[in-house]
């Protein structure tokens, strides 16, 4: 099997995709925290007055609890990797190979001086010995270090490991640290299938000043299936609309009649699940029209 080439991921994402961020560079890491921090502005000074408010020990017994077990890591000084301040708790997988940098904000100062920027420039320019992907929950963000840097040639199984590894943090961040949702809708016409996932949360956090902040973020993704009995014909020139707002044209099928229409999603302003959704498909000369239940 040919090996495989790891190239530089996207910094956005519930999985942030490894970053260029090998030894000594260290770049654009701020999006992905400075959403973070701008989740947490204004938030009560004290965790403990607010339930949401994640810890330590709640974190690595989580992660524990779902086949993520870490020890911590004494090899390295969490000095070393202090961002604004914040020094993280740094651990090792115990059955995966990667390390683990928790940053947790403690208290509004912290949280308000980072609405902006974190200062990754200049004087404070952090060393890691691997690629980075991130990933965040509430008042924390995670920083996973793989043990080869961005731009290395990877075999197929060390690829697939690594891979194994963010997909299981993405999945316990998602589903037991933001209390996420998975909802999927399906929905048949004549000669279509369509189906539309919607995984989401909604924290609702406090502020100082008793206001209410909804920590929501929510992915949507998309998929066209064609049922009819002659895929040959059905061609290049389909184009179709969901009632979200969610379209394309120029749909190419698989060679089952499948294909992956994309994905969309998005920060703030709190995330449920439609109760209307509508797809519509033009292909040929043709249109239909049908709605997708959950």
């Amino acid at each position: 099997m040919a090996p495989l080439v790891l190239g530089e991921g996207d910094a956005k994402g519930r999985v942030r995709n490894i970053l260029n961020l090998t030894k000594p560079k260290f770049y654009g890491v701020a999006a992905a925290v400075v959403m973070v921090a701008v989740m947490m502005v204004g938030l009560l000074t004290n965790p403990a007055d607010n339930g949401v408010w994640l810890t330590e020990n709640e974190i690595v017994d989580t992660f524990a609890a779902h086949d993520l077990a870490m020890a911590k890591d004494s090899g390295k000084n969490p000095a070393d990797y202090a961002i604004g301040g914040i020094e993280p708790a740094i651990y090792r997988f115990k059955d995966y190979d990667g390390t683990l940098y928790l940053y947790i904000f403690d208290n509004l100062d912290k949280t308000k001086s980072k609405i902006h920027l974190w200062p990754f420039g200049g004087s404070e320019k952090i060393e890691f010995d691997g690629s980075i992907s991130t990933f965040d929950s509430k008042n924390a963000s995670f920083f996973l270090e793989a043990p080869f840097g961005n731009g290395d040639i990877l075999d197929a199984n060390e690829a697939s490991e690594f891979a194994k590894l963010e997909n299981a943090i993405s999945d316990t961040v998602f589903r037991y640290l933001n209390d996420g949702k998975t909802v999927v809708y399906h929905g048949e016409s004549e000669h279509w299938r369509g189906t539309y996932q919607l995984k989401y949360y909604n924290n609702p956090i406090t502020y100082e000043d008793g206001l209410l902040h909804m920590d929501s973020d929510n992915w949507n993704t998309y998929q066209l299936a064609y049922i009819g009995d002659d895929l040959e014909n059905v061609g290049d020139d389909i184009s179709f609309e969901f009632n979200q707002g969610f379209g394309g044209t120029g749909v190419r099928l698989n060679d089952a009649g499948i294909a992956n229409l994309g994905s969309s999603g998005g920060n703030g302003g709190g995330s449920n699940p439609p109760q209307d959704v509508t797809l519509t498909v033009r292909w040929n000369g043709q249109e239909e029209s049908f709605a997708l239940q959950p």
